[in-house]
């Protein structure tokens, strides 16, 4: 690594990069509202838990353009100073975790404020300029049915919470753009086709797919309009910065008809969705209606709210341009950044590096250079998106001179199953953070999903203030632990799963699906990167806590996730079973079906006894917005195919699988039920089974029929119950092996500065013009 570290150390002198921060200091990024503003917005948030308090905003306690928060308590009051408001509603809960044991977390909260107030004398300087919050997908997987007075104004609340100072924000952005398309002579109709649905919105807007699970009706634009406006404008009262949207170069079909003469090149096809709904068009860049659009679109979206100066845009996130050239790129950034800068004079351009990650072939280094240094220096800010296992600030040189935010992804779909990799960001953010010479300024967190394993989120939002590593994560999650449930009885149960499904340290791609979630097939090889016998360990602690203390939402929502993940790796031993036993006779074969949809049936009778995993939040979150027959029909069609099917046929079925009670009982159980009884009657039969029509039997039967059954509520019983059960039931099985250990393992530092030093060489000598 030392290799690598002083190659780019000579390059970056060799280019004369020097990092200009001037567009990029939080000090003026977080200043848009006065101190009394943004102090009265920090105590609206902190007076909902405690009103002894006394709150001071002061710009002037920034302190090397970093945000500062001291805490005090005099005469048993707390004192809270900040440079900002998001600093001192961080600052409040900084007290409510370390002094007072509590926690806020997404989906539960334990807070309890002992009285007298502990007594504190602290003050911390924020690491880094900015904390960042969101991936562009996660207002599709998480948000899509958020209201402007609920959910929303609860999730800045808890983003301010975790100082986060720097989020993409709630733009309503097709109501933009139906406005500029009618404008420019799109029909009615040619908006509607151009339209996605919801549910699918982050993908339009990247120009992935159009059309799937449209149109948007009217009222829909109505209620992103009033989301941004009240959203924005409590970001902007906290300091916050909110990032905005702008034009990636991406425009509808019927451009073609409108602008007969006008350059537009085919977008490729992405993830085989078939022509209804895929391969837009992109505005040749050089094309002067490529800065109007832009404009228009920028004007648009900023008039009733202003803006933050920094802009999202990724104009080439998983999908390839015919032609595609380094000249293509090149021009595309400079069309681009000259758009926002010529509407926003201090327009900083924030790009996620997940083109480059998605498709390198596509992406050389020299290119990657090009593009990147198309925009002057610090005005562009890259997301290292999942630095956590694929960091890529090194290979990129430091991303050429730009400054960028080691992010933590984790998560992709928003699926669910207990996963994480904490060893790694306990020690990998500050390493890079401590190097001479870096372009790093800051962390962030940056999943597809969020409401699962809050854990992993815990950690790496402390990593913004720790001035080093966690010394013992034992002992750390055993606080965790007790923050969560108001116990400290289940801190060893935490060591075991510290040891075995947070430990992932290796280069495999982890996407939330496993076997029970998957398209039923004899092709499946599951694998896992712990031992069962330290998860079963966890379950057995969890199972049987006698403290009544024990007994809160935190304790039992996490009860539910260890008695879910026991049985997963349950149910992946006996399709393991299934590989082997549909090979024997008809009896075995069969008893062995039986245990494996056991398995599932009991899945679905743990999660049934919490609400965090049931589909009904989702279902009902997305009628109540309709306003008429028909929008229920259609944002219900995208809740339930964006958790299925995602696509018209099936195009990446299983993405953002929910492992959820009723998806169980109406669709993953029946699949695989339909599917086994299918592969047993043809070996009675004594028939060769046809794997692949039985698959489209079951896209028929199960899965297409998920879009339109009638889901009712399932039985549900005491958590601890049934966990006590189900641990009794599950915890020694006889003929079961452990999954085999499959783990692709990170390179050593050596061997990093031995194999990608030459890496580095040959991709800067392969480009193409």
């Amino acid at each position: 690594m030392e290799l690598l570290y002083i190659f780019i150390v000579f390059n970056l002198i060799k280019h004369g990069t020097s990092l200009n921060l001037d567009y990029l200091d939080p000090v003026k990024l977080q200043t848009k509202t006065s101190p009394q503003v943004q102090q009265e917005a920090a105590l609206n948030i902190i007076n909902k838990y405690l009103s002894n308090v006394q709150v001071e905003v002061n710009p002037v306690m920034f302190n090397d353009h970093k945000d500062v928060f001291a805490l005090r308590t005099v005469n048993g009051q707390l004192q809270i100073r900040a440079s900002s408001g998001v600093a001192a509603v961080w600052g409040f809960n900084h007290y409510l975790k370390k002094y007072c044991k509590s926690q806020i977390a997404w989906q539960v909260q334990r807070v309890q404020i002992p009285y007298p107030l502990p007594d504190v004398d602290e003050i911390i300087v924020a690491n880094d300029r900015f904390r960042y919050y969101q991936n562009v997908c996660t207002s599709s997987y998480s948000f899509v049915w958020w209201k402007p007075n609920n959910e929303w104004p609860r999730h800045v609340e808890w983003m301010a919470l975790n100082g986060i100072n720097l989020a993409l924000a709630p733009v309503a952005q097709e109501a933009a753009w139906a406005k500029i398309y009618r404008r420019l002579g799109m029909s009615e109709n040619d908006i509607n086709e151009h339209f996605t649905g919801p549910g699918f919105l982050a993908w339009l807007r990247m120009g992935n797919v159009h059309g799937w699970g449209g149109p948007l009706p009217k009222s829909w634009h109505d209620r992103q309009k009033e989301i941004q406006d009240k959203i924005v404008d409590l970001m902007f009262k906290l300091g916050m910065v909110p990032v905005f949207p702008a034009f990636n170069g991406h425009v509808p079909r019927a451009f073609q008809t409108i602008y007969p003469n006008l350059t537009l090149y085919s977008v490729g096809t992405w993830n085989k969705f078939d022509t209804d709904y895929c391969c837009n068009l992109f505005i040749d860049p050089k094309e002067p209606e490529f800065k109007t659009i832009g404009k228009m679109f920028l004007k648009e979206i900023t008039a009733s709210t202003g803006t933050g100066n920094i802009y999202a845009i990724d104009p080439f996130n998983e999908i390839k341009i015919e032609p595609w050239s380094t000249s293509l790129v090149q021009e595309t950034a400079k069309s681009i950044f000259s758009t926002i800068s010529e509407i926003d004079k201090d327009a900083v351009w924030l790009l996620q590096n997940w083109m480059f990650v998605h498709n390198p072939l596509l992406w050389p280094l020299k290119r990657v250079q090009k593009f990147l240094t198309s925009v002057p220096n610090g005005r562009m800010l890259l997301l290292d998106l999942q630095s956590e296992q694929w960091p890529q600030f090194d290979l990129y040189q430091m991303y050429y001179g730009q400054p960028f935010i080691w992010c933590m992804l984790h998560n992709f779909g928003g699926t669910l199953g207990m996963f994480g990799s904490m060893q790694t960001i306990n020690r990998d953010v500050y390493k890079v953070r401590n190097r001479a010479n870096n372009t790093m300024i800051g962390i962030g967190i940056t999943p597809e999903g969020i409401n699962q394993n809050y854990v992993v989120y815990d950690l790496m939002l402390e990593s913004a203030w720790r001035t080093g590593p966690v010394k013992d994560l034992d002992e750390w999650v055993g606080d965790y632990a007790e923050r969560r449930y108001g116990c400290n009885a289940t801190a060893t149960a935490w060591t075991y799963l510290l040891k075995s499904v947070y430990s992932f340290d290796g280069l495999n791609r982890i996407r939330g699906k496993y076997v029970i979630t998957r398209r039923p097939s004899f092709t499946i090889r599951p694998w896992a990167w712990y031992k069962s016998h330290d998860l079963f360990e966890a379950f057995k602690l969890f199972a049987f806590v006698d403290n009544n203390a024990c007994n809160s939402p935190g304790f039992l929502h996490d009860l539910v996730d260890v008695t879910r993940q026991g049985l997963q790796y349950r149910a992946e031993q006996l399709y393991m079973n299934l590989l082997r036993d549909k090979s024997s006779n008809s009896i075995i074969f069969n008893f062995t079906i039986g245990r494996f949809l056991d398995a599932m049936d009991d899945m679905e009778n743990i999660l049934a006894t919490n609400t965090d995993f049931t589909i009904t939040n989702w279902l009902q979150s997305a009628k109540e917005i309709a306003s008429t027959n028909e929008e229920t029909y259609l944002y219900e069609l995208n809740a339930r195919n964006q958790i299925t099917l995602w696509g018209p046929k099936g195009e990446i079925t299983d993405y953002a699988c929910k492992q959820w009670a009723e998806v169980f009982h109406y669709y993953y159980k029946p699949r695989w039920s339909r599917f086994l009884q299918m592969a047993l009657d043809a070996k009675l039969r004594n028939e060769t089974f046809d794997e692949r029509n039985a698959q489209r039997v079951v896209r028929y039967s199960v899965e297409e029929k998920f879009l339109t059954v009638n889901i009712d509520p399932l039985p549900s019983n005491d958590t601890r119950t049934v966990a006590v059960s189900l641990y009794q039931k599950w915890a020694y099985v006889s003929d079961l092996d452990d999954l085999p250990l499959n783990i692709i393992k990170q390179m050593s530092q050596q061997e990093d500065s031995e194999e990608i030093t030459p890496l580095v060489t040959m991709w800067t000598s392969t480009t193409t013009d």
